[in-house]
């Protein structure tokens, strides 16, 4: 059940705190991700070779990254319960903020965002969790999933009752949407209505076969042109290939216990980006743990990721 001879993992530094939200840009050629816990963001210059970081002033965490469709220097990030739009040239050490898009209010202090993707149509969907400083996310499912709506500038609430909100996926066709609860340690599958809310949830896959827990959490995960969920695995070493028949058909190996998430990128988007924590939160790490990691010869291809699209 391994990837197999032919694949090959290569170390990229600069080694991150808390590695996420990988997002490839095909106009850019270039690969965005955030070190959550301490708000730096990244650009991984594909054909320079070379990786671009930068400081948000303004904010505490940045949870995700997606560039805003039609400009090259907007994005938008998830700092505590603020969405935000920032401006950043992909060079500079520091980023601005342009403005406060959405937050989900006073009510909801006590949680933070985490994962953040936009479907195939431009939306922007995010999750949130428990704080860790106001109590343990494992043991008390505060979460949402939420939708972003431009039009109105609000926040939908799309689902709740989440212990940590991490990965999402779509279909090619946009008719499904995939999401993980790494604190159940299941992936959640919707139906996705024509304005983009998320219908009849029901868990698709549970890593706990038989009730037992695995060792390790499904974090954040991508698709593949077949239907494969890639899904990293925290605590265990891997990302894992789910088949849409909910089979594992694969183990890819990283050199990195904490895997947080996995997106497809390069030229011909058949290069698997994998992002890792080097923040201690299970037990001491060292390099390469926190990097990030190319994961070439897995025979597959991923979809093109959605930039935001804002109409405000």
């Amino acid at each position: 059940m391994a990837a197999g001879a032919s694949c090959r993992v290569e170390t990229i530094p600069p080694f991150t705190e808390l590695g996420e939200g990988p997002h490839w840009d095909v106009a850019r050629q270039s690969l965005y991700y955030v070190s959550l816990t301490n708000g730096l963001i990244y650009r991984l210059d594909y054909h320079q070779g070379k990786v671009y970081s930068a400081s948000i002033d303004g904010i505490r965490w940045a949870s995700f990254i997606v560039p805003v469709k039609g400009s090259r220097d907007r994005f938008v990030i998830g700092d505590g319960n603020r969405l935000l739009e920032i401006r950043w040239d992909g060079l500079a050490s520091v980023a601005k903020i342009v403005r406060e898009l959405a937050n989900t209010g006073p009510e909801d202090v006590h949680n933070r965002f985490n994962d953040g993707k936009a479907d195939p149509q431009g939306r922007l969907f995010f999750g949130t969790m428990l704080r860790e400083e106001v109590g343990s996310p494992f043991e008390r499912a505060t979460g949402s999933l939420w939708r972003f709506c431009t039009r109105t500038g609000r926040l939908i609430e799309q689902d709740s009752g989440f212990f940590i909100s991490n990965g999402l996926a779509w279909s090619a066709n946009g008719d499904k949407c995939y999401f993980v609860d790494s604190g159940a340690n299941h992936i959640k599958q919707y139906d996705v209505s024509q304005e983009g809310d998320l219908r009849n949830g029901h868990v698709w896959f549970d890593f706990k076969r038989d009730g037992k827990d695995p060792g390790y959490f499904g974090d954040g995960m991508t698709i593949d042109t077949e239907g494969n969920l890639y899904v990293a695995c925290f605590n265990g070493f891997k990302v894992v290939k789910i088949s849409p028949n909910k089979e594992i058909l694969a183990e890819i190996k990283i050199p990195a216990q904490q895997v947080t998430s996995a997106a497809f990128g390069g030229p011909n988007l058949d290069e698997l980006f994998v992002t890792t924590a080097a923040k201690v939160i299970t037990t001491p790490q060292k390099d390469p743990a926190g990097a990030t990691f190319k994961v070439t010869g897995l025979g597959a291809k991923g979809l093109p990721m959605a930039e935001v699209v804002l109409d405000l």
